[in-house]
């Protein structure tokens, strides 16, 4: 899997991607575009909300990292 976006809401969103983060974030804004005027940037956070360090390695999809985005 190269991308997907698996959690959208209003000012965070969450992605699994083999991409650069470059590359995850063009498609993000891409795929979920946010409708307002700020896009998706990475996030600064150094967690997710569970206490998983951001980015973190994908358990599921080996290769793949999970990064947190916000707008």
């Amino acid at each position: 899997m190269e991308f997907e976006a698996y959690s959208v809401g209003l000012v965070c969103a969450s992605v699994c991607t083999s991409l650069s983060l470059e590359e995850a974030t063009e498609r993000l804004n891409k795929e979920c575009p946010t409708g307002i005027r700020s896009q998706w940037q990475p996030a600064e956070d150094k967690t997710f909300s569970g206490g998983q360090p951001n980015p973190c390695d994908c358990k599921d999809h080996p290769g793949n990292k999970h990064y947190l985005f916000n707008c």
